[in-house]
């Protein structure tokens, strides 16, 4: 059984990015494990730090659950402070868990995105991309090898973000897009928490929008999740050429780079059980 991981700084970023291709991999017989890096003690309206914890780890495994995750690892880190963290210390708890979990594939936000301005995505990106080539060498992080891990290299890299650079895979989302409103809604927490900072932005325009005002307030959050996670579902379906009706998440995917064409032809497949 293949593994996949979702390397997810905050608990809505998979689900939201990513939550069609977990579902479809889980659906096709993988193992998917889900990591947050991030505890989001402050996205919250109107509760304290505790509660907020709480219930966002709650509903982050309520997502997982209806995504069909086979795992969920908590790194706790601060949110909204990776910036002061250093980039080391975060990138040995990814090496760790590439070298744990031994993944096929791994999923995150890209770290070529220079629009990116939530910093902890940005140090997220940064820490796992070097851990790619990290987690190979027999010399770094050498307290996971006293732990009887071994050096390790996931062979893909599925990089999402919001504004896609050079995203160059499209991954049909149909069979499971609804399993991903599904996910996304199960973060009622940090979703009002969104709405209540598109609502202060709106104010400050003199705006307002009674769905965004009604969401903040307790109402239902479905209309507009399913506006914003099908719309763009659907948008970057209909860009990719796909037929009417159907749902699309876009990836900057990578395997060996320049060396993709070389190993193709040169490599051959390593017999089962050797």
């Amino acid at each position: 059984m293949r593994t996949a991981m979702v390397i997810s700084p905050h608990a809505d970023d998979a689900a939201i990015f990513c939550g069609g291709a977990m579902a479809r991999f889980a659906a096709e017989g993988w193992r998917v494990i889900l990591v947050r890096v991030t505890d989001d003690r402050y996205d919250s309206v109107g509760l304290d730090v505790d509660q907020t914890v709480q219930r966002n780890a709650l509903e982050l495994q309520k997502s997982a659950t209806v995504l069909g995750v086979a795992e969920v690892v908590e790194l706790g880190f601060e949110t909204d402070r990776l910036a002061d963290t250093p980039e080391t210390v975060i990138r040995e708890r990814i090496v760790y868990l590439f070298r744990k979990f031994q993944p096929h594939t791994v999923f995150s936000f890209d770290p070529t995105d220079i629009r990116e301005d939530n910093q902890d995505h940005v140090r997220v990106a940064q820490a796992v991309a070097e851990a790619f080539w990290v987690s190979c060498f027999d010399k770094h992080c050498p307290q996971h090898l006293a732990e009887g891990l071994e050096p390790f290299a996931p062979a893909e890299r599925w990089f999402y973000s919001r504004n896609a650079p050079g995203a160059d895979y499209v991954l049909d989302i149909t069979g499971t897009v609804r399993q991903k409103v599904a996910a996304v809604l199960c973060h009622e927490t940090m979703m009002r928490n969104v709405l209540n900072q598109y609502r202060l932005q709106l104010r400050t325009a003199g705006r307002r929008m009674a769905m965004i005002d009604a969401g903040v307030a307790g109402g239902d959050l479905r209309p507009l999740v399913e506006m914003f996670v099908c719309g763009t579902a659907q948008a970057v379906a209909q860009a990719a050429g796909f037929p009417e009706g159907h749902f699309a998440e876009a990836y900057r995917r990578e395997r060996f780079g320049d060396l993709d064409e070389l190993f193709a032809a040169a490599s051959e497949a390593i017999p089962e059980g050797e």
